[in-house]
């Protein structure tokens, strides 16, 4: 009987663990922690191709050193509160930000471990903010600012979410920086202190994990 529960119990488990075709029955693909963005396709014409399995952890990888990955963008949000984002190799620097450490994370209302990861970003960002600047950057997602404004009021979001029109531009552009592939995964989080790039974490990781890393990084701090 005790097997016959826990066999249960895992089944259950794993049926939550992720997201599930529901419009290919027959190609059924359960995803654990990630969700691929594919594309600028609007949403309601995406499949849910974009989805795959993945179970990613915090990066070791080194990111791509090219003189050519460089430009300069704005990002926005529904308040008009905006910030000059200049990206020049490993180094991205907000121009209007004063705060030392900078999480900024990629994600889309479309994508549940994104929307898994929303109350423990707002811990973070009220737990550490002196030293942190958190960003959303809403990556391929078609919701209008209205949309937007109801999605922020029901997640409870605390943080700075960008919804501008550059977005995805400047998404892709770090994305080449870390050297992930065009159709990189999200949620991706990549964390910078004072300008120079400090980790990455493709998917959905521990919240401890993130939590570590700031706390280096703090210790990094001049």
């Amino acid at each position: 009987m005790h097997q016959i529960s826990a066999l249960f119990l895992m089944l259950l488990l794993f049926g939550f663990s992720g997201c599930e075709e529901k419009t290919n029955q027959h190609n059924s693909i359960p995803v654990e922690n990630t969700t691929e963005v594919v594309g600028q396709k609007p949403q309601e014409t995406m499949n849910h191709d974009r989805f795959k399995v993945s179970t990613h952890k915090k990066s070791t990888k080194t990111p791509v050193d090219t003189a050519s990955l460089s430009d300069t963008f704005t990002l926005s949000n529904t308040k008009n509160i905006r910030y000059t984002v200049n990206v020049s190799n490993k180094k991205v620097t907000f121009k209007e930000n004063t705060k030392p450490i900078t999480l900024i994370t990629f994600f889309a209302s479309w994508c549940p471990p994104c929307m898994y990861e929303i109350p423990y970003f707002n811990d973070l960002q009220k737990k550490y903010q002196t030293h942190l600047f958190l960003v959303g950057v809403l990556t391929h997602d078609t919701m209008d600012t209205p949309t937007v404004k109801s999605f922020l009021a029901k997640h409870a979001i605390k943080y700075y979410v960008s919804n501008g029109t550059q977005n995805n531009d400047f998404a892709s552009l770090t994305a080449k920086t870390l050297h992930l592939p065009q159709n990189f995964p999200i949620p991706l989080t990549v964390m910078y202190v004072e300008g120079q790039y400090f980790t990455h974490y493709e998917g959905i990781v521990p919240i401890e994990m993130i939590e570590y890393d700031i706390e280096e990084a703090i210790k990094t701090l001049k």
